[in-house]
């Protein structure tokens, strides 16, 4: 408490400690006589940890179980279990809807593959009112803000660039984007008509060869010639459904099928469709069928090399539910097609879902559920013992409980790790399958400090700004320079370095006219280094130094790097601090991925970092 006399103001401190939970509410209230006002800011609980997720999903006929494998040091207490359950797919899609609204790398193709379920539940709820679907309040506001961000990063060609209008470009991307902006009109979110035809226009530019890819960064994947054909088609896909086909492209393009990746054919199958030109379609599909394994439930397609910059492990399988429920709705791999894209365990295996995998899935479930409106009302529960955590008896609807505490659950196995088993069953008379979605967030014991290399070597250090010195504690005002290295042995693309401050300090934006004075590069070339013999010819220059990482983000908790492409070698990136808050701080460690390969990752050491008080004046 603090009395001003009139005209006059003062500095108050008072000291606080932060405590686990969602966020940390300050309220300060004035009064004069009988004058009073007041203020409350809400400041938001950041984790002490990069947030891990595991989920295990899939269809259940009669029975199934999960189990998950968690770290010794689990907190059982704050780690959570979401559960979405439900007699349609409509239960995965909530599920996924959930997962992809917290991922924080938004570049492009991410905004589109988080929006896409978002679109995807809007309009089952608008298709089926009486359904039981509930959905955040947000979700329309979400899918209005993704539209924006990619109308705004439009160029000034008509393609959408990769991180703003200034950035590179591709047809598929550009496509993909494009993709998500008619969906959104469908479901009636304003859509600017004049960015689509601007898309459309880029994308007729490129199938005349008056646009290219050369000088970006995915420019090594055109090497062959089926990554540029699958451009070509992307572009043809586009333009169909945009109700602008260009037939010329689309028999040219049938005319080199054999020339095509087999993902290429299906999607050309079904633009072909599209125009009522089935024979046509169904000769690129039928070797496809062919290919195809039923095992157990689930259909397998053989393993190809991926050709395309962005990865997956599902989009080929959903583009073949898609194109089969358009060529052939009654095909029997339907059903098998479906469990494939349900069936999801992320938990001990190396390959973790992404974005690419989510917003596939989402699409080609939310195209067959629209299609096979049978389910009748059955009842699904999840089980851990004879516990019942959840239960979902209405037709087609998803249930989700988010705030299940993993307290009591827990098994402790002979390798120390922990583990979580949950039974799920169905009870119903019909033979369709019911769907769950599971989905574990763990949170440690203790903040980790640690390094942890998984592909990805992490270091950071801090050093006082006017001598270099190495420091973890530093006075209020000084200035702090923030150094990080990224070593990788092979090639890793997509990478994402991820670096949150300590709350005391704040990242200083160099590019500002008050910041000016102060020298400092964001990457200082004496630590890079390249070791395989190839080219650099993208990035981002930063006071005179060259860079790999060609995005940056200064944010208020954290600072944001990302490179298409690391060759082996080590990387260094720096930025400048300033110590603006006294106290005792977690430092939490500094986290790097491939933004489309998760398991790939490290992370540096972590700690604490101290801001004592500066002296009296």
């Amino acid at each position: 408490t603090a009395t001003l006399a009139a005209g006059t103001g003062t500095e108050v401190r008072f000291r606080f400690r932060a405590l686990p939970g969602d966020s940390a509410t300050f309220r300060l209230s004035a009064r004069s006589g009988a004058d009073a006002d007041g203020v409350q800011l809400r400041i938001p609980i950041r984790p002490d940890h990069h947030p891990r997720s595991h989920t295990i999903a899939g269809a259940v006929h009669d029975t199934a179980t999960a189990e998950f494998r968690l770290p010794a040091d689990i907190d059982p207490v704050r780690s959570r279990l979401r559960l979405s359950l439900g007699s349609s797919p409509l239960a995965i899609i909530r599920g996924i809807g959930q997962d992809m609204r917290v991922y924080p790398y938004l570049c492009t193709e991410q905004v589109v593959s988080t929006a896409a379920p978002l679109i995807a539940l809007l309009r089952a709820v608008r298709l089926a009112p009486g359904s039981g679907m509930t959905l955040p309040g947000t979700a329309r506001a979400d899918v209005e803000r993704a539209i924006g961000i990619i109308i705004r990063r439009q160029g000034a060609d008509g393609g959408i660039g990769y991180w703003s209008a200034d950035d590179w470009s591709t047809p598929w991307l550009s496509a993909y984007a494009a993709h998500l902006l008619l969906d959104a009109r469908e479901l009636g979110v304003p859509v600017d008509s004049n960015a689509l035809v601007r898309v459309a226009e880029y994308l007729r530019a490129t199938l005349r060869g008056e646009r290219t890819v050369a000088g970006t960064p995915v420019a090594q994947w055109y090497e062959t010639r089926a990554a540029r054909l699958a451009d070509q088609v992307a572009s043809v896909d586009f333009l169909s459904r945009f109700g602008r086909p260009d037939v010329g492209a689309e028999n040219e393009l049938l005319r080199m099928a054999a020339q095509l990746a087999r993902e290429d054919r299906i999607r050309l199958a079904e633009v072909l469709q599209r125009r009522g030109v089935t024979a046509a379609a169904r000769s690129l599909i039928e070797p496809v069928w062919a290919e195809v394994r039923v095992e157990g439930r689930r259909a397998v397609l053989p393993v190809q090399a991926q050709h395309l910059y962005f990865a997956s492990r599902v989009r080929e399988e959903a583009r073949l539910l898609t194109a089969t429920m358009a060529i052939e709705p009654g095909h029997a791999l339907l059903g098998p097609l479906v469990e494939t894209l349900v069936a999801q365990g992320r938990a001990g295996q190396g390959w973790i879902w992404n974005t690419q995998d989510y917003a596939f899935a989402v699409t080609a479930l939310a195209a067959f559920e629209s299609r096979q409106r049978q389910a009748g009302a059955r009842t699904v529960r999840v089980r851990a013992g004879n516990r019942v955590l959840a239960s979902s008896s209405a037709a087609g609807a998803s249930v989700a409980d988010t705030g299940i505490a993993l307290d009591g659950l827990l098994a402790r196995e002979r390798d120390g790790e922990r583990a979580l088993r949950l039974s799920v069953d169905v009870q119903g008379a019909s033979n369709l399958p019911a769907y769950y979605y599971i989905t574990v967030t763990e949170v440690p014991l203790q903040p980790p400090v640690r390094p942890d290399e998984a592909g990805i070597r992490v270091e950071r250090w801090y050093e006082r700004y006017d001598d270099a010195r190495p420091v973890t504690s530093v006075a209020e005002g000084d200035l702090v320079r923030v150094k990080l290295r990224v070593t990788v042995a092979a090639q890793r693309h997509f990478v994402v370095l991820d670096d949150p401050l300590p709350a005391g300090l704040e990242a200083i934006d160099l590019s500002l006219r008050t910041a000016a004075a102060l020298p400092g590069p964001a990457a200082e070339s004496a630590d890079m280094r390249e070791t395989d013999g190839g080219t650099w010819g993208y990035g981002r220059w930063d006071s005179g130094w060259w860079s790999p990482w060609e995005h940056r983000e200064l944010r208020d908790d954290r600072v944001v790097y990302a490179a298409t492409v690391l060759w082996p070698g080590s990387y260094t990136a720096s930025y400048v601090a300033r110590a603006t808050t006294p106290g005792e701080f977690i430092r939490p460690p500094a986290h790097a991925e491939e933004m489309y390969n998760p398991s790939v990752q490290g992370r540096s050491d972590g700690g604490v970092f101290t801001v004592t008080e500066r002296p009296p004046r």
